[in-house]
């Protein structure tokens, strides 16, 4: 027999009698045997768990009247608390926002042309994961927005 595979069945056969002595020790006393505990993981607060389904980076497309405009979101979710960065053809933003009743909310000051817009996109959580909304522009009314984690 191999030398190794030899140590190694006796460290099993040792570690079965050593659990099993246990058992018969514990039994003897009249206590139920012990079981090593899983490691428990601590329960995430509902803050975390709100934010869960919007962290993350995402790629999507605002529904423009001029076409659609892609996008790319990095959300950064601290509890209530949302930050992150937003990019498309026209630039890279920093966002700011919030969570609340499950709802997305966040926003970003662009430049356009001089003249400073402030943008700010709503959505929540689509059944297929993604995510939906829309996008509100000073002047220019609401257009919907999707989008999809980036895998």
């Amino acid at each position: 027999m191999n030398t190794r595979i030899f140590v190694a069945a006796i460290a099993v056969a040792t570690f079965a009698v050593t659990a099993s002595v246990r058992a018969s020790q514990a039994a003897a006393q009249g206590q139920a045997p012990t079981q090593a505990k899983p490691e428990q993981k601590p329960e995430p607060k509902a803050d975390d768990k709100a934010g869960a389904p919007f962290a993350g980076k995402w790629t999507g497309n605002v529904q423009g009247p001029n076409g659609a405009v892609e996008i790319t979101i990095d959300v950064k979710v601290d509890g209530k608390k949302v930050a992150g960065t937003i990019a498309s053809q026209m630039g890279e933003n920093k966002i700011e926002g919030e969570i609340a009743e499950g709802k997305l909310t966040f926003w970003f000051t662009m430049d356009m042309n001089g003249q400073q817009v402030g943008i700010t996109f709503t959505g929540t959580s689509q059944k297929d994961g993604t995510l939906a909304g829309n996008v509100s522009m000073a002047g220019q009314g609401e257009m919907p927005w999707t989008a999809a984690r980036v895998k």
